[in-house]
This record gives structure tokens, sequence and C-alpha cells, in this order.
């Protein structure tokens, strides 16, 4: 059966998809290692609905001023010293993840929504943590 294109088009859903990169300077220890810095880089992606004739998305600026918030706390620290990572390891696996949950947060109540938390320890490293699909 052949569906004409106007019906196919019709049935999709789209959706809008905004990345914003930034970083932070922090130091950390993995078990017996010693303490070493990186500059994190971060990737955020949120998605939210597209609704026909609006002229803006999502702030890119705003977004990018609530990771700079976050990531103040963070700026220039040994991050064996700051909660939650003074019980589990601030490994870039607990480190994305616990920041996905911090950001996850900034946007509840709202139609855009947090998809992927993106952290680079290095510049051939990194660690996503998203929504599953």
């Amino acid at each position: 059966m052949v569906i004409p294109l106007r019906r196919a088009y019709e049935a999709k859903e789209y959706i809008y998809e905004i990345a914003v990169v930034d970083f932070f300077n922090a130091r950390h220890a993995i078990g017996d290692e010693q303490p070493h810095s990186h500059s994190w880089k971060v990737e955020v992606k949120i998605r939210r609905p597209r609704y026909l004739g609006e002229q803006v998305l999502i702030s890119i600026e705003e977004t990018r001023q609530i990771l700079r918030r976050l990531f103040q706390r963070y700026e220039d620290r040994f991050l064996n010293d700051i909660p939650p990572f003074t019980f589990q390891a601030p490994s870039p696996e607990n480190l994305v993840a616990y920041l996905f949950e911090q950001l996850d947060k900034e946007f509840r109540g709202t139609d855009a929504s947090l998809y992927s938390v993106t952290i680079w320890e290095s510049p051939m490293n990194y660690v996503t943590f998203a929504v599953k699909e």
C-alpha cells in the first residue's frame, strides 16, 4: 500500500533539539591515583515540540547561564570535596549522571526536556548520559 506524501507528512511529529557546549576546570582523583586537573567540556542537548508559527525555541543564552550557575560550584575546586563526590567517586560516569539530574530539574514544568549530557575529560574521551528512547 502506498501512502500519499501529504498523509505521511502529517503523521510525523517534529521536535527541535538545541545543544549548548561549555566547560569548567576542576581536579579529581579516583581510587589511589594522584589528584589531577581537567578542563571538563560539557554538551547539553534539550528537546522541545515544534509549534507552528513560533519564533523562539529556547534561549541558548539562558541555557548557558543555567550551566554557568551549576558549574560555579565546581570551578577550580577538588571534586572529591564536594557532595555527592565525598561518598562516590567523581568519575566521568558519576559526574555526568549527577549533572544530568541537576540540569533536569531546571526544565521541569516547561515544554523543554533535557535529552542528554555529554562530558569530556580530554579531547579524546567522553561519556554521555541520555534519556532512553
